[in-house]
């Protein structure tokens, strides 16, 4: 009797933590990043072999991180930044947080709050002057944020409710859309489905099945790494867990199910969305799976609205789950010595942390949003302040999107650029493996998974980093560097990058400036 009462308590907790990697991997990238993949790969057919090929490696590595994760079973926090404390040393732990508190956080939440107010905008489908756009997105953007940062310090239930109700919701639509994609195909020439329009209805894409050039493969990679991005954080769930020999198991096939549903997903959307976005497959669904002049105008503005409305849901949910994400790293980074404090032995609070980490989310949001709307970009044929927006590209919205192209560039490009912190600990706990500096739970097949993970994440990373600073038209020979947003996107990476070692080094003063005080102190 005891022996069936254990199987089925296995049972439910292999169950429980399938569902948690589900829910915790499966989210905003295939609602948000599939349209940018397709852009970037200009062909559907690429698109998914690269789903395909970066789920297979997620899938091998979360083994790998089952083993890293259980240097903090016991003790400390799941985060890269503690682990490559461990790992390796202090400095490249703080560093790597600043690069997380400074980057990562800011450029995707800039990203989910700067998409939640477009989506309104195509919603609505109505004539905004770029100037008035502007105005709208930083006093929206800034009040929104200041908003969820004050319902996580004083409404923390709140917060988690929301996040319970996001968990289950954003699968609603994710299964409508599913199905839809298979129902609603179109192998009409130049029709609904991107994967034989050749470049959407209007033709404002450059996709082609037939387009199989290398440049075709290198670009992508940003969009998908953005989807698995926070994979990695489930390994931690075995610390909690009563039957530590299931986690391997449920985490394992978990991922399975996460890298299928992602591929079938995609498939899904290039049959039967025009340009391969979840947005445009919703209007198609509610529009009865007609397009153009066979649906009233009545139809055409509900399904707008609908589809639209359901993103801003979306951009919603994970504005909150942000929130709390940036203020609980910054909080516990801080509680193990990688943030600089003035008291050390003071435990910051996460009132502090949370207004520390949404102030400077404000003013990345602020500096990428300015840019994309005063600067223009020609391939998109953006002329910043100066463009005119007609009536009908208003309906269509895919205009919206334009002054956000950096702020999404930025995102993925920032989110491929946090995996090189996660090769860093990988490589770090394969030299482990000879040293024996960190206690860890062995696992099998560690080495040899560690090192194709590890290897080919920096290859994705790479390459997804690559084409953003250089996009295929330029690869192509269609235009040159200048004239597309790689040069300032580059610009904006590098200034970037320079403020966050800047920081870095400040700190690093900071701490050896105390550390002297401390040894001073004992002295006397």
């Amino acid at each position: 009797m005891q022996k069936t009462s254990g199987t089925k308590t296995k049972s439910f907790e292999f169950l429980t933590l399938f569902t948690m990697v589900i829910g915790t991997v499966i989210g905003t990238g295939i609602y948000m990043k599939n349209n940018e993949l397709l852009n970037q790969t200009q062909n559907p057919i690429v698109a998914i072999i690269l789903w395909i090929i970066v789920g297979f490696i997620c899938v091998l590595s979360v083994a790998v991180f089952i083993e890293i994760s259980s240097s903090t079973k016991h003790v400390g926090n799941g985060t890269v930044a503690n682990w490559t404390k461990l790992f390796i040393n202090r400095k490249t732990a703080s560093m790597f947080s600043i690069f997380y508190m400074l980057m990562y956080i800011p450029s995707t939440q800039s990203f989910f709050v700067g998409s939640f107010i477009m989506y309104l905008f195509k919603a609505m489908g109505v004539v905004v002057d770029p100037a008035m756009q502007l105005t709208i997105y930083l006093a929206a953007g800034l009040f929104i944020l200041g908003s969820f940062s004050f319902l996580h310090i004083y409404g923390p239930k709140y917060g988690r409710g929301i996040q319970v109700f996001g968990t289950i919701f954003k699968f609603i639509p994710l299964v409508v859309a599913f199905v839809a994609g298979f129902i609603l195909m179109d192998k009409t020439p130049g029709g609904t489905s991107s994967m034989w329009n050749n470049g959407g209805i209007n033709h404002a894409g450059d996709w082609s099945t037939s387009n199989f050039t290398g440049t075709a493969f290198i670009g992508g990679f940003g969009a998908i790494l953005f989807s698995f991005d926070g994979y990695i954080y489930i390994a931690n769930a075995q610390r909690d867990a009563t039957h530590k020999e299931v986690v391997p198991k449920a985490l394992f096939f978990g991922m399975i199910f996460v890298a299928i549903f992602y591929t079938l997903m995609a498939i899904s959307l290039f049959l039967g969305s025009p340009d391969g976005s979840i947005v445009r497959l919703l209007e198609k669904v509610f529009s009865g799976g007609k397009t153009g002049d066979e649906i009233s105008q009545t139809v055409q503005s509900m399904s707008r609205i609908l589809s639209n409305i359901i993103l801003m849901i979306i951009c919603f949910l994970n504005i909150n789950v942000f929130t709390y994400i940036g203020s609980i790293d910054v909080e516990s980074d801080a509680q193990v010595g990688l943030l600089y404090q003035k008291d050390p032995n003071k435990k910051m609070s996460r009132a502090y942390s949370t207004w520390l980490q949404t102030s400077i989310v404000a003013a990345v949001y602020c500096a990428l949003i300015i840019l994309g709307f005063a600067l223009p970009i020609e391939y998109i044929q953006w002329n910043g302040f100066s463009t005119i927006i007609s009536s009908q590209e208003a309906l269509q919205g895919d205009v919206f999107y334009k002054p956000l192209t950096l702020m999404g560039d930025f995102a993925s490009a920032i989110s491929a650029t946090s995996f090189l912190c996660i090769t860093t600990v990988i490589f770090a706990a394969i030299w482990n493996r000879k040293t024996n500096k960190v206690k860890v739970d062995k696992v099998r097949l560690f080495l040899p998974l560690a090192w194709i993970s590890g290897i080919m994440i920096t290859i994705f990373t790479i390459l997804g980093v690559f084409s953003f600073v250089v996009p295929a038209n330029v690869l192509n020979g269609e235009k040159g560097w200048m004239e597309t947003d790689g040069f300032i996107f580059t610009v904006f990476l590098i200034v970037s990058l320079i403020i966050n070692y800047g920081v870095y080094r400040l700190q690093e003063i900071f701490f050896k400036k105390q550390e002297n005080e401390l040894q001073n102190t004992k002295k006397i």
